[in-house]
C-alpha cells in the first residue's frame, strides 16, 4: 500500500495547526528550518504540535479546459515565422534595440524543456560545474548531483528534459533561436533554465514547486516564469516566493483560465504579493474569453491565444492560455535586463507597466504589454 504524504511546517514557520485543505492536494509537506520535505502518514502526529500544510497539486491545464493544442504538418518548419503576438507586441521594433544577452537566465518551472530542440538548444542554461565536473559528484555543492541542465524534481533526477510538451512551448515564447528556422521568441538571444516538477501528465505538488523556486533564485535566474497554478493559499509557497523576490528575481505567473476575477477568487501562486500576473488577450487586442482577470491583482496582460512555438521534437504547435500570455512577459523582462542589466525588479515592474498600452484596463491593473516601448524605457 502506498503511503500519503504530507508537508510539515517547523522551525523557521510557526503558524499553529494543520490547516484543512481548500484543493486537491497530495497529504501534507514539511520545512525542517533548512529543507523541506513530504511526511507520511506514520508521521501524522507531528501535525498536532506543529505547522502542517496540504501538498497542493497544481496544473499547466489550470482552471476550465482551454483549446486542445494544433500541431503544425512538419517536424520542422521550413523558413523562420514571426508569430502575430511579436507584431501585436512591437517585438521586431524591440530587437532593433536588443536582442537579448545570454547573460540574463530565465528559468522555466514547468514540465521541463526539451534541450535539444533546435530552435533552444543554443539559449539552454547550463550549470558549469557540473557539466565540466565528475559524473556522480555534486560538484558545485548545491545538493544535487549531475544538474547540467537544471533538475527534475517531479521524478528527483538531473536535468528537466520535458515529456509533456507544455514546457517547452512556454521556453519558445521566452526565447526560441532567431535562427533561420521554427518561431523567434520575444528575447532570442537568453538562457533558459529547464526545471521541472510537472510531470509527463501535467500535474506536479507543491513540495516540487517549492524546491524547484528555490533552485532557481539560488542558482542565478532573474526571472522565473510560472505557467501553472491551483490549490489555495501555502505559507511555504509565500515563503519562498518571498525569498526570491528579496533576491532582486522577477517572479511571472500565468492569472489562470476559468475567466473568473482574481481580485475577488485568488488564483496562486499569480495572487502572491511580489509576482507579476498575467492575463491573456488575443489577436483583435481583446481580453481571451477564457483569461481570468483583476483590475487590482493582475498586472498586465500579453497575447495568449494561438500561439505558436516550440514542442519537443523539433516540432512547433499553437496553444491558447495563460499559460503562454506569461512567458511572453518573462521574454519581455530578459530582453529589458539586455539593455539595462543592473536594474532593479521594482523599477522594471514600474517600467513594464507604464510603458504598457492602456487597452484592458478594466480587466488588468496596466493593460496590454508593448515590447518595444517597455525596451526602449531602458534604455
Amino acid at each position: 500500500m502506498v503511503q500519503s504524504t504530507r508537508i510539515l511546517a517547523v522551525g523557521a514557520i510557526t503558524l499553529g495547526a494543520c490547516a484543512p485543505a481548500l484543493a486537491p492536494h497530495d497529504g501534507m509537506i514539511t520545512h525542517d528550518g533548512t529543507d523541506f520535505r513530504r511526511v507520511t502518514d506514520d508521521e501524522a502526529a507531528l501535525c498536532e504540535a506543529q505547522f502542517c500544510e496540504p501538498n497542493f497539486i497544481y496544473t499547466a491545464e489550470f482552471g476550465r479546459s482551454r483549446p486542445k493544442p494544433v500541431p503544425t504538418a512538419q517536424p520542422k518548419l521550413p523558413a523562420e515565422q514571426i508569430d502575430y503576438s511579436r507584431e501585436i507586441l512591437r517585438a521586431p521594433e524591440a530587437w532593433q534595440i536588443s536582442e537579448g544577452s545570454r547573460e540574463v537566465v530565465v528559468a522555466v518551472i514547468d514540465s521541463g524543456v526539451d534541450y535539444n530542440h533546435p530552435d533552444l538548444k543554443n539559449n539552454i542554461w547550463s550549470n558549469t560545474l557540473e557539466r565540466y565536473g565528475r559524473a556522480g559528484v555534486d560538484d558545485d555543492g548545491n545538493g544535487y548531483i549531475d544538474d547540467v541542465y537544471g533538475w527534475d524534481f517531479a521524478n528527483n533526477r538531473p536535468n528537466g528534459m520535458d515529456d509533456n510538451n507544455h514546457g517547452t512551448h512556454c521556453a519558445g515564447i521566452i526565447g526560441a533561436e532567431k535562427n533561420g528556422v521554427g518561431v523567434v521568441g520575444i528575447s532570442p538571444k537568453v538562457k533558459i533554465m529547464p526545471l521541472k516538477f510537472l510531470a509527463a501528465n501535467g500535474s506536479g505538488d507543491l513540495y516540487s514547486a517549492l524546491l524547484a523556486i528555490r533552485y532557481a533564485a539560488r542558482m542565478g535566474a532573474r526571472v522565473i516564469s510560472n505557467s501553472w497554478g491551483g490549490g489555495g493559499y501555502s505559507q511555504l509557497m509565500n515563503q519562498v516566493i518571498q525569498e526570491a523576490v528579496s533576491r532582486g528575481v522577477l517572479v511571472v505567473a500565468a492569472a489562470g483560465n476559468a475567466a473568473s476575477n482574481n481580485d475577488s477568487m485568488p488564483t496562486y501562486p499569480a495572487n502572491y504579493p511580489g509576482v507579476i500576473s498575467v492575463a491573456s488577450s488575443d489577436q483583435l487586442d481583446a481580453m481571451s474569453g477564457f483569461s481570468n482577470y483583476g483590475s487590482t491583482s493582475v498586472m498586465i496582460a500579453a497575447p495568449g491565444a494561438q500561439v505558436l512555438s516550440t514542442i519537443p521534437g523539433s516540432k512547433f504547435a499553437v496553444y491558447s492560455g495563460t499559460s503562454m500570455a506569461a512567458p511572453q512577459v518573462s521574454g519581455a523582462l530578459a530582453l529589458a535586463l539586455s539593455v539595462a542589466p543592473s536594474a532593479d525588479a521594482e523599477e522594471l515592474k514600474d517600467r513594464l507597466c507604464s510603458t504598457s498600452v492602456r487597452i484592458l484596463t478594466e480587466q488588468t491593473r496596466c493593460g496590454r504589454m508593448d515590447v518595444a516601448a517597455f525596451v526602449a524605457s531602458m534604455r
